[in-house]
């Protein structure tokens, strides 16, 4: 390869890099708006429909950064360190989670103590995720 090639695909993964780093940066928002819905809820079908209208830019999230995650890493040539799989098994428990959420929710809505105890869940998925999310997008985690 000449130089300037070299200096080509450094700048293209340079650039790979921001777009995911920039996207994932927004990551923490709808976290955010989900748990101040659930602690400042006035009634059940509130909170679901707050929930569920956040819940596609949550899928949008997880399949920008999924995305543009492996394409840093085939150009990485698929070199893996500890970040990398943190990252892989942080959008993979985001994914299963609100999976699970929402097959609670469908067994939650038959009961109040069962609503109850899925807002719990709710909380305690949100907290976990905006805190794990904030650590990855201010670089807390290295």
């Amino acid at each position: 390869m000449e130089p300037i090639e070299i200096d080509m695909v450094a700048k293209a993964f340079n650039d790979m890099i921001f777009f995911h780093s920039f996207f994932m940066a927004f990551f923490p928002i709808p976290f955010v708006i989900n748990l101040y819905t659930l602690f400042t809820y006035k009634s059940y079908q509130k909170v679901i429909i707050k929930i569920w209208f956040v819940m596609p830019i949550i899928f949008l999230l997880v399949a920008v950064g999924s995305l543009s995650g492996v394409f840093i890493l085939a150009s990485a040539q698929w070199y893996m360190n500890a970040e990398v799989l943190g990252m892989i098994v942080f959008m993979l428990f985001i994914f299963i989670g609100e999976i699970v959420r929402i097959k609670k929710l469908k067994l939650a809505r038959t009961s109040e103590p069962l609503m109850l105890s899925y807002i719990r869940f709710c909380k305690i998925l949100y907290a976990i995720d905006l805190a794990v999310s904030l650590a990855f997008s201010l670089r807390i985690i290295i």
